[in-house]
């Protein structure tokens, strides 16, 4: 199924949202002829009015209008905006298993570790202290301090997963006990090398199926 992301003027994307979504957005004023749309699957970017489907939306209002709506309602991140992609989660459980490292005495996947660090940086900055995509890999490469933030981590991980997938009329995920056994379990020496690889599985595998049903929802249009 086709999906379709808005790029604003300062490089930001904001979606997916299928053909539908996408239809609504032009009749409400949120993108205009020349904005450009990303195309899924494939990456392609073109601009709006390229879009056959797109034509009677944009040709329902006056292009000053567009122009004058486009800042506020694009360019301006909402809550429930969100840039995450699909992913098969038995590909993240392998990828995993054959990236198994113990990075600094906490034993985990080289691959999960930076996928889903990166999520932190393509979902909205709600709180002061939500990490960037840079912060929360990078610090798990810091020695001893890696063991707390691995908690820290994936638990804020989760909890802005479950606000992302409440606003988009979903419900919570309920993998923050799991997240914290695997922590604690990740740190806890001879522990770690026999049980995290397994509870790792289990937890990146579940969290990638429920941002799986977060990428498929209709964005929250209206909102």
């Amino acid at each position: 199924m086709a999906q379709f992301s808005v790029i604003a003027s300062d490089g930001r994307a904001y979606g997916p949202v299928s053909e539908t979504g996408l239809i609504q957005w032009a009749a409400e004023g949120r993108i205009q002829a020349a904005t450009n749309i990303r195309c899924e699957p494939g990456g392609k970017i073109v601009p709006a009015g390229s879009l056959p489907f797109l034509a009677a939306a944009l040709g329902t209002r006056g292009a000053a209008a567009a122009a004058a709506r486009l800042p506020e309602a694009v360019s301006t991140p909402q809550p429930w905006m969100h840039t995450l992609t699909l992913f098969p989660p038995v590909a993240v459980v392998l990828l995993h298993l054959v990236t198994l490292a113990p990075v600094f005495l906490v034993v985990t996947g080289v691959f999960p570790l930076v996928w889903f660090g990166r999520m932190h940086g393509k979902m909205p900055k709600l709180r002061p202290d939500d990490p960037s995509a840079r912060k929360a890999v990078g610090f798990m490469f810091i020695p001893v301090v890696n063991m707390f933030w691995v908690f820290f981590t994936y638990g804020r991980l989760c909890d802005r997963l479950s606000e992302q997938r409440r606003l988009h009329g979903l419900p919570e995920a309920p993998l923050r006990a799991l997240a914290t056994w695997a922590c604690v379990i990740a740190v806890l020496p001879f522990l770690n090398l026999a049980l995290a690889p397994i509870v790792w599985a289990v937890f990146f595998g579940k969290l990638q199926a429920s941002v799986n049903e977060l990428v498929a929802a209709p964005a929250p249009l209206g909102s």
